[in-house]
């Protein structure tokens, strides 16, 4: 099993941070590794390589260097592009894939306003500094290949955690939702910039905030030219029978969310991959 990195932290998330207690319970059953992506944590960093095809290539290198043939993917977000490309491109290499959330699509729009709002969006990422747009950009522009040909099949044992509040089914997915919340958050009386690029895209959401029309502009864009529908239709579709979607339990209101993660979901996790492996690793299709 290879529990990949989405952006923020490294490989520890599934040790230490944000998804701590999952991938270790997996131990007793199987080689377990947590990989960090170029260009974070103490990977090297050559400068470049940071779009879909290489990443995902990344890993396929990790995997020829240990003589790793075929593996379990577990990932969320960002790692779901890297695990949906080398479904497409090397299948074979791959035993079931398990994604927490969707696979998300950047808008690669041509639109100055749209782009000047991604790129500052982009500049925000708390742990890449600088370098944030430089490393996260070159990732707007992936596109699956099922959304291209609708009658191409992915035929690899999938499962997929949604969650209730998922921001990806709301109108204008995750664009939208990051537009409210980063306003709100340079915003806040206690907001200190990290760095002088995300304090230049703090004064960008600060005067975006006092501009209404502007605002509302951008939003309507977002709504209107939300990739979300047609990537999540397009994965359904290509991956047909193979894929079991499960929703995650829902957060009482007033729950201390250290306390639910570790007695509600690291067990939910954990216990629903191993019944779907036990059940459909099998199954994979030649």
């Amino acid at each position: 099993m290879i529990f990949m990195q989405s952006f923020h932290e490294d490989a520890f998330e599934w040790y230490t941070g944000e998804m701590a207690g999952i991938a270790e319970e997996h131990i007793p059953n199987y080689r377990v590794f947590a990989v960090t992506r170029r260009g974070w944590g103490k990977s090297d960093d050559p400068g470049w390589g940071y779009d879909v095809a290489t990443q995902a290539e990344d890993l396929l290198g990790f995997m020829a260097a240990l003589d790793l043939k075929k593996a379990i993917l577990v990932g969320r977000i960002p790692a779901n592009q890297d695990m949906i490309w080398i479904a497409e491109h090397h299948p074979e290499r791959i035993s079931a894939l398990i994604m927490i959330g969707n696979p998300v699509m950047g808008l690669n729009s041509t639109d100055p306003e749209i782009q000047k709002y991604q790129n500052e969006l982009l500049a925000m990422s708390w742990d890449l500094g600088e370098q944030a747009l430089a490393k996260r950009g070159p990732r707007n522009t992936w596109r699956p290949h099922f959304l291209e040909d609708s009658t191409q099949r992915i035929n690899i044992p999938t499962l997929r955690f949604l969650s209730a509040r998922d921001v990806e089914a709301l109108p204008g997915g995750r664009n939208v939702y990051y537009l409210d919340r980063t306003i709100r958050q340079v915003s806040a009386p206690d907001f200190k910039p990290w760095n002088v690029r995300v304090a230049h895209a703090a004064n960008y959401f600060l005067e975006l905030g006092r501009d209404s029309l502007r605002k509302e502009a951008i939003q309507s864009y977002l709504i209107q030219n939300d990739p979300g529908p047609e990537l999540r239709e397009g994965l359904e579709r290509a991956l047909g029978h193979y894929l079991k979607t499960l929703w995650e339990p829902e957060i009482p209101e007033e729950t201390d969310y250290d306390e639910f993660w570790i007695t509600v979901y690291v067990p939910f996790f954990v216990s629903e991959i191993k019944a779907f492996l036990e059940e459909k690793i099998e199954l994979r299709a030649d």
